[in-house]
């Protein structure tokens, strides 16, 4: 009975040991073509313990083709090609998710792939952590719009920071809109989307500082995109 205990009691410690708090789902493979401004996929991370987190994110490149350049964006921050862990962690609930992430391939015009993978941590222990690897083909292998699924229902603006006009590439179902938001969250542009394409939007009429365009469907904010206005 003792050995039995003993047996369940270190079985039971070394699950704890291995118990992750973070479950991460999302786009493990986007697919486009070389000319494409960039190829976009988004993660969710889930908190699955019972108590508020602090998470971090890590990148590790495994496959790359040159002149491709990756960054990403967590904790509403974005990080360059050059940045491999983020200075800044999104706060998550018990049980709440984060929708915060969006990781970025450029092809630079050549068919290219990339395989990167992410990993989400906690900052009291560093040792918990979740990777996710997502796979970038911008081989342009499917052309068919219809048998391509593209995770970006809207793309990043660029130029990024700009002062007058700035561009963004979208990829919807219906009709969503696309609300611009000063950073006390007041509505200062409203656009209309439906379908895919490309759309160029004038700012020089707003003032300088960071503004967020979201993206809403059915009521809901589904993605969020940072905007700089430098004047």
């Amino acid at each position: 009975m003792k050995k039995l205990l003993t047996s369940f009691l270190l079985l039971f410690t070394t699950n704890l040991l291995f118990a992750q708090s973070l479950e991460v789902s999302g786009d493990s493979i986007v697919y486009g073509d070389s000319s494409m401004f960039q190829l976009e996929s988004h993660l969710y991370v889930k908190n699955t313990s019972a108590n508020m987190v602090l998470v971090y994110c890590e990148k590790n490149v495994v496959l790359q083709n040159q002149p491709g350049t990756n960054y990403f964006c967590w904790a509403e921050n974005c990080y360059g090609e050059s940045t491999i862990t983020s200075t800044h962690a999104d706060t998550i609930l018990p049980g709440a998710q984060s929708n915060g992430f969006s990781g970025y391939y450029q092809p630079w015009n050549v068919p290219s792939t990339a395989k990167v993978e992410y990993c989400f941590y906690l900052a009291s222990d560093p040792n918990d952590r979740t990777c996710f690897l997502v796979t970038y083909d911008a081989t342009g292998a499917s052309t068919n719009i219809e048998e391509v699924t593209y995770s970006e229902r809207i793309g990043s603006f660029y130029p990024n920071p700009t002062d007058k006009y700035t561009n963004f590439r979208y990829n919807v179902k219906g009709v969503s809109l696309l609300q611009i938001t000063d950073i006390l969250g007041n509505v200062v542009k409203n656009i209309e989307l439906a379908g895919n394409g490309e759309k160029t939007i004038y700012v020089g009429d707003l003032h300088k500082g960071i503004y967020f365009g979201n993206l809403v469907q059915n009521g809901e904010i589904v993605q969020i995109k940072k905007l700089i206005i430098n004047k």
